[in-house]
């Protein structure tokens, strides 16, 4: 089982809440269109989620930059604080 597959499994789980509560949202007649029932948002974003995971991020480019920016900006401070202790001991 791979890192995706545990996400996955926990979304499965909160998605299977939202699906029950958006079909007896409406199955109750109570909206016109499934997106108008108060759990639909829940239970798109689940799915939503769960697709991604499955098939990989529809914007590679954005994901990319972003991932860059955090490890080019995680790296720079690790460099910092190791230069500042390299330079304490030869204090």
């Amino acid at each position: 089982m791979t890192v995706d597959d545990h996400a996955i499994d926990s979304l499965r789980t909160w998605f299977d809440l939202a699906y029950e509560e958006l079909k007896k949202e409406w199955k109750s007649g109570q909206y016109e269109k499934l997106s108008d029932c108060p759990s639909f948002k829940a239970a798109a974003a689940y799915n939503e989620a769960i697709n991604v995971l499955h098939k990989g991020s529809n914007f590679p480019e954005v994901a990319e930059e972003q991932l860059k920016k955090a490890l080019d900006e995680e790296l720079e401070i690790e460099n910092f604080w190791k230069e500042s202790e390299q330079q304490k001991g030869l204090s």
